[in-house]
């Protein structure tokens, strides 16, 4: 989940546990997780924690994390499925 001033990773099955990260550390986090983290190939699902009362800062610095991640995870011809806020 991408927030304005971090990125959580979920990872493996439960999915109950979230790794506080720096957007550029988010390419390396998923660099170290076991081949069993993996059961779709080199895919992820996102979701950008765009809450309705949001401050404009907030809105950029989501801007600037999502690019930064989204970035890396193209150069690293990871697949990335968007998933929309409700």
């Amino acid at each position: 989940m991408i927030r304005p001033d971090r990125v959580g990773l979920l990872s493996g099955a439960a999915a109950n546990e979230e790794q506080m990260l720096k957007p550029d550390d988010v390419l390396n986090a998923l660099a170290q997780l076991p081949a069993s983290a993996w059961p779709y190939g080199r895919a992820v699902a996102i979701l950008v924690d765009e809450q309705k009362a949001s401050s404009e800062q907030d809105k950029v610095a989501l801007r600037r994390n999502r690019g930064i991640v989204e970035g890396d995870l193209q150069g690293a011809h990871v697949a990335i499925r968007w998933i929309p806020t409700s």
